[in-house]
């Protein structure tokens, strides 16, 4: 039988394990280190985005984004992956992350709000 204790460690693993991994694409192996969080676009009526791109451009030169990331990770404002919220999206290293309202069933359901880090060499 699976004593209350059992449940409840379970339960403490889940949400730790949710809170700090989100989809990564790519390597983050030492010498390069993961950087900041990064939300600059919130859901829209269209959609949601995390465009490297667009980080590249107007954070260019600062310490928490590169030109050439060796990995990129994304997860939700609230630290779940990408995978439990039921939107389909696209998360590629030439764009970065791409969810539309368009795409999601049920269609009035939109796209949840998303962070993005970069792995920079050092």
């Amino acid at each position: 039988m699976i004593s209350s204790t059992d449940i409840l460690r379970a339960i403490i693993i889940s949400i730790f394990f949710q809170s700090i991994n989100g989809l990564i694409i790519g390597e983050c192996k030492e010498p390069n280190e993961w950087k900041t969080w990064l939300n600059v676009h919130r859901p829209t009526a269209i959609g949601e985005f995390e465009l490297v791109p667009h980080y590249q451009k107007i954070f260019a030169g600062q310490p928490f984004i590169c030109s050439k990331p060796t990995g990129l990770e994304v997860k939700t404002v609230n630290d779940l992956e990408p995978s439990t919220t039921g939107d389909t999206f696209r998360f590629t290293f030439n764009e970065g992350f791409l969810c539309l309202n368009q795409i999601i069933f049920p269609k009035k359901k939109k796209c949840t709000d998303y962070k993005i880090k970069f792995c920079c060499p050092t």
